[in-house]
Order: structure tokens, then sequence, then C-alpha cells
């Protein structure tokens, strides 16, 4: 079963971030600017080159540092979680890309809600 994603058309390069305890973390990411004005970002998990906290288990806190990194406002943001396929006969480790919406506290992305998307909804929503 491979575990470690190469770089797609939804993963150009790699994220830090710290994780749960401050822990050592690392995801793919793509970022897009779109033409309507919005920053779109795709969160890959990478697995075994992830030292620290997958992407699911830290959604809130890595997409409001994506988004302060990118100095987006939390109207202009959109965040999607990406999971490579990992090639298994397992459905579950299909691939799966799922739009995130936040809740806003203060300056924070908090209460992720997830919205599973085809791969065809994600490239439309690239090129928009």
């Amino acid at each position: 079963m491979e575990t470690n994603p190469d770089f797609n058309k939804y993963m150009d390069r790699y994220y830090t971030y710290s994780g749960q305890w401050d822990s050592p973390s690392k995801c793919g990411l793509k970022v897009i600017n779109r033409k309507d004005g919005k920053t779109l970002a795709i969160a890959t998990e990478i697995y075994r080159q992830n030292p620290g906290t997958p992407v699911t288990e830290w959604c809130a806190p890595l997409a409001t540092q994506v988004m302060n990194d990118l100095h987006c406002t939390p109207e202009q943001f959109i965040f999607i979680e990406h999971t490579p396929d990992l090639n298994s006969k397992l459905a579950f480790y299909g691939e799966t890309f799922d739009l995130v919406n936040f809740d806003l506290d203060e300056n924070r992305l908090v209460n992720p809600k997830w919205l599973r998307l085809l791969p065809e909804q994600v490239d439309e929503m690239m090129e928009v």
C-alpha cells in the first residue's frame, strides 16, 4: 500500500504546522488564487511523511494557519481536505475530498463541518 503521495494537481508543496501539543506536522498543500477573488487551499494528508498530527484531527487550527499565512479573510478563503488513494482493496482507503466549512471565533476558524465532494467538483472549483 502506497503511503507517500507524490506531488500532483492537488498538491504542489509541503506545508509545516504545529499540531496537537505543538508537535511538528506536515501536509501537502495546493493554493489557487481564483478569478473570483477567493483563495482555494487544498490540504493533503501525506501519511508516513507527516511526523505529527493528521490533517483531519487538526483541521480548524491548520485552516486558520493557512488562511493567516495567505493573508485571507474568512470570506475569501475556501478549504478542502484531501485524502489520497492508498491503492488498497479496502474502500475506506480510497481518495476523498471534503469541503470544510467553519464557524468564526474572533480570528480563528472553529467547528469544522465536512461536505464530501467528487473530484470533478474540486476540479471545477480550481478553475473558477
